[in-house]
């Protein structure tokens, strides 16, 4: 009988050895499929100080890394035009366009095709300073392109 149970013992134990690595391996094939869905959908952040003045970084940044004004976007009056106000509308979700020359600049707008990346870059003066801060929804490769579009503007 003890032989039974020690036999008995054995195998449950090498069962659930076995179950052990098969759970590991849904697990990890899970993982990667997650990965491979969400490529698209991280989130990066980053800062760099500059003693470059706030003024010139925005305007080098706005035109690095391709943010418009709603002027600019728009092309048209949307107080003259409806269907420019209309677009207007539109555009609001998740567009962003602050300005308070010499002190404050805040840009954010989506990009690619559907919007499926979206920047947000936020520049402030520090003493002498300027800081710039930006968060990028999107892969890797998008906020790396990012990232070097912000350094080019900011030599």
């Amino acid at each position: 009988m003890k032989k039974f149970i020690l036999i008995s013992l054995c195998f449950a134990i090498a069962g659930c050895t076995e179950f052990s690595a098969l759970n590991q391996k849904v697990g990890d094939w899970a993982g990667e499929i997650n990965k491979m869905i969400n490529v698209d959908n991280q989130k990066f952040e980053d800062t760099v100080t500059s003693k470059r003045d706030i003024d010139t970084l925005y305007v080098r940044i706005k035109r690095n890394v391709g943010f418009e004004t709603m002027e600019e976007m728009l092309k048209c009056d949307p107080n003259l035009d409806k269907n420019c106000a209309w677009k207007k509308g539109a555009l609001a979700s998740g567009y962003v366009h602050e300005k308070t020359p010499g002190v404050y600049y805040r840009m954010a707008d989506s990009f690619g095709k559907d919007g499926q990346y979206y920047v947000d870059v936020t520049i402030e003066k520090e003493g002498k300073n300027s800081v710039i801060y930006w968060k990028v929804k999107g892969s890797q490769a998008f906020a790396n392109q990012i990232k070097s579009d912000i350094l080019k503007a900011i030599k």
